[in-house]
């Protein structure tokens, strides 16, 4: 391996942490097999986050697991699994001249490993790593969209730049993996290397357990318990929130846990709750989990509206669970997602969500049964949503609870599942492939309900 240590990405968002038993090594017998395979990412953080338990997966499959990715520090937790590590240049902007480098480093590494196959992962080393198992005579390539760049309502640039040019790299994938409706539906008409196909699996796998207990729908009871919270003055300091004066009710908590970016839009909410201001509602409180470029003037906006004093900085927490089980829904405003790992959790958590109805959260959210949908810069139907989440706490309970029962098939148990039959699939390859590989799941017709304008 070669090594260089760096500083490793961070995410701006707490995120679920890797069982430990999917950090240790497979026992040596399990690798007898001899047989090898690879993934590839622009960050060995994007393994660590997502996908060590499906490393673990093909060790005790008879697997030597190998990772590609730039230098980082989070090499050192693949080594202590038992995962060999290579560091590539690549960089995340396609136009990188060093990205050339790295395809070469790519390519002599697969022809020297013969791999199996090649798991690739991230744009930029998507595409590095299909060039690369093609060119090296890899038999088998699995690529995982986790949210196309192009979908509906995205700009035309990012039809006229990405929409080619994976389509072209169709012809170099043998499997697609795509996590959402919309991009399943797309992407199995294209014409694909022989005989590949795009498939759906329902995501990269969530820890249910970590995020409350199965059945807690909301409620001031099923907030506190799992916390040891035993009175609201405990879930305000929390929070942050402002003592509560009396004979107040208690605060309907709206959590956020994104990064505070354009993208995921938390203008919108700020924007809702300014609009509840001038009905002389000041009930709702809106907590953000997580750092970015958009704080500052989120806060300035918040103060224009005359809601600073509702809107909780929280910054970059590790008590995401618990801020989850604490709050009363939970809410994204998303532009853009493939398949968002914060509503997942708060469903997981019992609450009910209040998010945009685009690709991937209308994957999850079924409107008026787990949450409500509203539009893209619609800061009113997202005033209205909250009011209504807020008013009937029975009906917002029921959300909640359906929303446990929804979560089910996105857990890591069930992913695994799916995977292994695809793993096991790639491992024949191209034996397997004279059979109709099957799309182990088929998404919900929420999933693939195409909405104009999103």
């Amino acid at each position: 391996m070669e090594q260089m240590k760096s500083g490793s990405a961070t995410s701006s968002r707490a995120v679920t942490s890797i069982p430990d038993q999917a950090l240790a090594p497979a026992p040596a017998a399990a690798q007898e097999a001899g047989r090898k395979v690879a993934f590839v990412a622009s960050i060995y953080g994007h393994f660590t986050g997502f996908h060590l338990p499906y490393m673990r997966l093909l060790q005790e499959l008879g697997c030597e697991v190998h990772a590609y990715a730039q230098p980082g520090a989070e090499c050192e937790r693949l080594e202590g699994a038992g995962i060999v590590c290579h560091d590539v240049p690549i960089h995340r902007s396609p136009l990188q001249p060093g990205n050339l480098r790295a395809l070469r480093q790519l390519e002599a590494s697969f022809r020297q490993e013969r791999f199996q196959f090649v798991h690739v992962h991230t744009p930029v080393a998507a595409l590095l790593g299909r060039l690369a198992a093609r060119r090296a005579g890899i038999p088998c390539t699995l690529y995982t969209a986790h949210g196309f760049h192009f979908y509906d309502g995205a700009p035309l640039l990012n039809w006229l730049l990405y929409y080619p040019l994976e389509r072209w790299m169709a012809r170099s994938t043998d499997v697609l993996l795509t996590m959402n409706g919309e991009d399943w539906e797309r992407a199995r008409s294209w014409r694909w290397r022989r005989p590949g196909r795009a498939v759906y699996v329902p995501g990269v796998g969530l820890d249910l357990a970590e995020f409350g207990r199965p059945g807690t729908g909301g409620g001031e009871a099923a907030r506190r318990e799992p916390l040891g919270l035993d009175s609201e003055a405990a879930r305000r300091e929390l929070f942050g929130l402002p003592p509560q004066a009396e004979g107040e009710p208690p605060a309907f908590v709206v959590l956020c846990v994104a990064e505070l970016n354009a993208n995921k839009n938390q203008r919108q909410l700020v924007e809702a709750l300014g609009l509840l201001q001038a009905r002389g509602d000041a009930r709702v409180q809106l907590a953000l989990a997580g750092t970015g470029p958009a704080a500052p003037e989120l806060l300035a906006h918040a103060e224009r509206l005359g809601v600073r004093d509702r809107v909780h900085a929280l910054g970059y927490r590790r008590d995401v669970p618990a801020l989850l089980r604490a709050c009363d829904a939970a809410a994204l405003m998303s532009h853009r997602e493939g398949l968002p790992r914060a509503v997942m959790e708060a469903m997981a958590a019992g609450k009910p969500v209040v998010g945009t109805r685009i690709r991937g959260i209308r994957d999850l959210v079924a409107d008026g049964e787990t949450g409500r949908l509203v539009p893209v810069g619609d800061a009113r139907a997202t005033a209205d949503a909250l009011l209504q989440l807020r008013d009937a706490p029975e009906r917002a309970a029921a959300m909640g609870a359906a929303a446990v029962e929804r979560i089910a098939g996105f857990s890591l148990p069930a992913v695994l599942r799916e995977m292994e039959a695809i793993y096991k699939d790639a491992l024949a390859w191209p034996q397997s492939a004279t059979k109709k590989m099957r799309s182990p799941t088929q998404p919900t017709a929420v999933a693939t309900e195409r909405t104009a304008g999103n």
